[in-house]
């Protein structure tokens, strides 16, 4: 740790001075960073945080992340979606975060161009604009033409930025650690797990091969759908660093709410919307996982444009299932359902209150028990089920967050267009679908069959694997760990029926020996020792050992 921190020095510094700035003084010191500030910064440093009584916290850590750069603003990002651990407000408050910076100079841009197709930039494209269309953290895009004639958006990834990350990670990493081990609240959530998930999603966004191969697919699925618009991928243009589109430019929703065209109605623009995202996520399963205003593009006759698939969401068949299942339970009524969609969905904390968990879900559930689709919006769902999951410290998988997220953006537009519609009303038509696939003759004997089969595989495959086992077991190669609550009362048993065995057998002998003798002495046998007093001694012997075995018995408090 020490050596990160000489390594990274300087990068320390600034994140202690602004953590400092926005009154987490008293987390510095808390975790022992404290001593990086220079001496003037620390007699100066305000450690109560009463100096920002005037903004809330959330804009306090929303402004800090923007300050940190263009790391910390992504992971603000990331965790603005996890609305399941952090409070609503300050969710809110970090999706407001700005990633808009100041345009990388055009001849670095012309440079990584050239470095990655081998040719200067005039050689590439027919036309490419200087100034570019818009500039992020991570990058840029800008207009270009192809020489075939395309006009084309061609996203680049910034320089060094690489570098800048992977620093700033290996410090999270390093302040996760320090956190972790300071606070009980950064162990109940998980820091190190939220940081190890940032840096997965951070490194698949720098990657542009992982976007391109995410357009393509939703390009292919709405290819024959003529009221959404996914641009298409050039893949002759493009690369891990470069990215080279379809250019699609049509109406916002700031010039919607500002003057709608004749030829667009904005009822008919939120359906088609709302359907577009419904056929990505319970369609195809694989959505947005950002629609926000400034990805979205809207066209004369109610057309939907997408753009900026480096985030995205999967949901497989039993996702889709369990999350039908869910807005089923809670609009039916059904707290079972409710219960135990949420055990298969989710992380159940081993010491979950199942008591108290039941009875929030069914304040949950009377709340929205028989009330018409239309009447519910989708974002309160979403918000009223994270906050049961996260009083209960449910985790919830991350695609889940994002599929909630986007549901959230989603309603927002709809209600800045004034459209009046109801996701959820929209939605039921796909749950009868999904009810209709779960219950098609082919897709349930498909699944017998394959059910069938691995049951007759795995049958096949008992013999091999027992007989391993038992070669493993043979050589003491295998541990077998069993968790069992009452063992320490089953072995007490154990013992004590065993010494009462003992004890019965003990008895059983020394009657049998006893008798052996008496008869013996009785018919007038007669031996080398027959002088010798051989009942006696014989009964001592008995009766010694019997003590012994006895006395053995009695001080194992077992009997």
């Amino acid at each position: 740790m020490i050596g990160k921190h000489i390594r990274h020095l300087k990068r320390y510094r600034e994140i202690v001075s602004v953590l400092v700035k926005y009154g987490f003084g008293y987390l510095v010191k808390d975790v022992g960073l404290f001593h990086l500030l220079s001496l003037p910064k620390q007699i100066a440093a305000d450690l109560s945080g009463n100096g920002q009584e005037q903004r809330s916290l959330g804009q306090r850590i929303r402004l800090m992340l923007e300050e940190l750069g263009p790391t910390f603003i992504k992971l603000g990002q990331l965790l603005s979606l996890r609305t399941d651990i952090l409070p609503e407000q300050i969710a809110d408050e970090l999706r407001n975060l700005q990633d808009q910076v100041t345009p990388v100079n055009v001849e670095s841009i012309k440079q990584i161009i050239a470095e990655e197709f081998g040719a200067p930039v005039a050689d590439v494209f027919a036309r490419f604009d200087d100034s570019c269309i818009a500039a992020a953290s991570m990058g840029q895009a800008h207009y270009a033409q192809l020489k075939s004639g395309e006009k084309v958006a061609v996203k680049i990834r910034r320089p060094d930025i690489e570098s800048v990350v992977a620093n700033d990670i290996e410090i999270l990493w390093d302040l996760a650690s320090l956190v972790d081990k300071r606070y009980e609240w950064a162990r109940t959530y998980q820091v190190l797990d939220l940081v190890e998930e940032f840096s997965t999603a951070v490194h698949k966004e720098l990657d542009y091969t992982l976007e391109a191969r995410n357009t393509k697919k939703l390009y292919s699925f709405f290819r024959d759908n003529d009221q959404v618009v996914i641009p298409k991928v050039y893949d002759d243009y493009s690369s891990a660093r470069v990215l080279t589109l379809d250019y699609i430019n049509g109406y916002k929703v700031q010039d919607l709410l500002e003057r709608t065209p004749a030829d667009i109605d904005k009822k008919t623009l939120c359906e088609w919307l709302v359907r577009s995202f419904l056929d990505q996520a319970l369609v195809f399963g694989i959505f947005h996982g950002d629609p926000h205003p400034g990805n979205l593009f809207f066209f004369s006759g109610n057309k939907i444009g997408y753009i900026d698939f480096g985030q995205v969401g999967y949901l497989n068949e039993t996702m889709k299932r369990d999350f039908g299942d869910l807005i089923i339970g809670l609009m039916k009524g059904n707290t079972d359902m409710l219960v135990r969609t949420l055990s298969v969905m989710t992380d159940i904390p081993d010491d979950l209150n199942e008591r108290q968990f039941k009875t929030d879900l069914d304040a949950l559930r009377e709340k929205y028990y028989m009330l018409p689709f239309k009447e519910v919006h989708i974002g309160k769902v979403v918000h009223d089920i994270f906050e049961v999951t996260k009083k209960h410290r449910i985790g919830i998988p991350k695609n889940y967050t994002l599929l909630g997220k986007s549901l959230i953006t989603l309603e927002g537009i709809i209600t800045q267009l004034d459209c009046e519609i109801s996701i959820l009303e929209l939605a039921e038509p796909y749950g009868h679908k999904l009810l209709i696939h779960r219950l098609n003759l082919t897709d349930l004997t498909k699944k017998l069959f394959m059910n069938s089969y691995d049951v007759v595989d795995n049958s096949i495959q008992l013999p091999s694997l027992l007989r391993k086992t038992l070669t493993h077991l043979n050589k003491g190669k295998t541990r077998v760990e069993m968790k069992l609550p009452q063992l320490e009362f089953l072995l007490a048993k154990v013992d004590r029926a065993a010494n009462r065995i003992s004890f019965s057998i003990m008895l059983l002998s020394f009657s049998i020996i006893l008798a052996c003798i008496i008869l013996g002495e009785a018919f007038g046998a007669r031996s080398l020792i027959s002088n010798v007093p051989i009942i006696g001694i014989a009964v001592t012997i008995v009766l010694f050992m019997f003590m012994i075995v006895l006395l053995s018995i009695f001080r194992s408090g077992r009997f």
